[in-house]
């Protein structure tokens, strides 16, 4: 996470989302609306001894307390594809040899497209839990704008990525440590949806890259030690496949499970730490479901059947 307020092109440049669709959002289930005070343990320090959690959603307000708000990101979207005659290859030869197995039209699509900035703009702030069985423990908040805003387009993605969440964790025994562990949400008067997570971390992936690199480009090498390069690239070398590693944990989770993430990227993976030389303890972790799709024989079937009643 930010921590400090950043701009949308400043976290977000590099992807773009989709809004999702109606269809795929369902009921969810009255299990995680009614629970006023889930039970269940922190994650401990070590990933490799985390205990199984209870699914239950905390759904008062009161039961949360908002601390200083941290950053705030957007997303870009791609809106239009421009034709091929304001850019492009000119040469059918090269066309020929970039295919790649993808179709001609599918090849028009890539060539030029006009990327735009989102509407939503979701704030993100630092809190607690104050009441219940997990009282004590650390959250942060993502928020939102409500209807007062006229996000409309943001009211379906939080929703999404509550039920998306919600029913990732209805299985306590079955809760994967490499997707964000969400404990509640709650919608304010004025429309906002606030969405609380266990904190976990405040670093992405795209932080890492970012201090990684600042930080090699003021090193000088250390020409009297020529173990010292070997040595810190070893570490780094750890890091980043345990991050690689964790990150496909949580797709594969997703995945087994009939959903698609639809929107990953450096700044939708979360780290608990950027030191390279504490890269045993690092546990990457999947944000950003809000654009995550339900896969599932049951919900393609329905959307199959709700595309024919409309045409017909």
């Amino acid at each position: 996470y930010p921590q400090k307020h950043q701009s949308v092109s400043g976290l977000c440049a590099a992807q773009w989302r989709r809004t999702p669709s109606v269809t795929m959002l369902k009921a969810l289930p009255a299990r995680f609306l009614v629970s006023p005070e889930p039970g269940g343990r922190r994650r401990s320090p070590r990933p490799r001894s985390l205990r199984p959690i209870s699914a239950a959603l905390m759904t008062n307000p009161a039961y949360f307390e908002v601390g200083r708000l941290l950053g705030s990101y957007g997303f870009m979207n791609i809106t239009s594809y421009s034709s091929s005659q304001s850019g492009g290859f000119p040469n059918d030869a090269v066309n020929q040899d970039l295919s790649l197995g993808y179709s001609p039209e599918e090849i028009e699509r890539l060539r030029v497209q006009d990327v735009g900035e989102g509407q939503v703009k979701i704030r993100l702030y630092e809190g607690r839990v104050v009441q219940g069985p997990l009282k004590g423990t650390q959250t942060v908040f993502k928020v939102y704008p409500g209807a007062i805003a006229g996000a409309s387009e943001a009211n379906l993605m939080a929703l999404n990525e509550l039920r998306t969440h919600a029913f990732l964790q209805s299985d306590a025994r079955d809760i994967c440590e490499n997707i964000q562990f969400l404990l509640g949400a709650f919608e304010t008067a004025t429309g906002e949806q606030w969405l609380a997570f266990r904190d976990d971390g405040r670093y992405s992936a795209a932080d890492y890259a970012k201090i990684t690199s600042e930080r090699q480009l003021k090193e000088r090498p250390n020409f009297w030690n020529p173990y010292d390069r070997a040595y810190k690239l070893e570490l780094r070398k750890y890091f980043v496949l345990r991050l690689l590693n964790g990150a496909m944990c949580g797709l594969v989770h997703m995945h087994n499970h009939d959903r698609l993430h639809q929107s990953l990227g450096p700044s939708s993976v979360v780290l608990n730490t950027v030191a390279e030389k504490n890269g045993y303890y690092l546990l990457p972790q999947l944000r950003d479901l809000a654009f995550s799709v339900d896969i599932g024989y049951s919900s393609i079937l329905s959307a199959f059947s709700f595309t024919n009643e409309k045409t017909l």
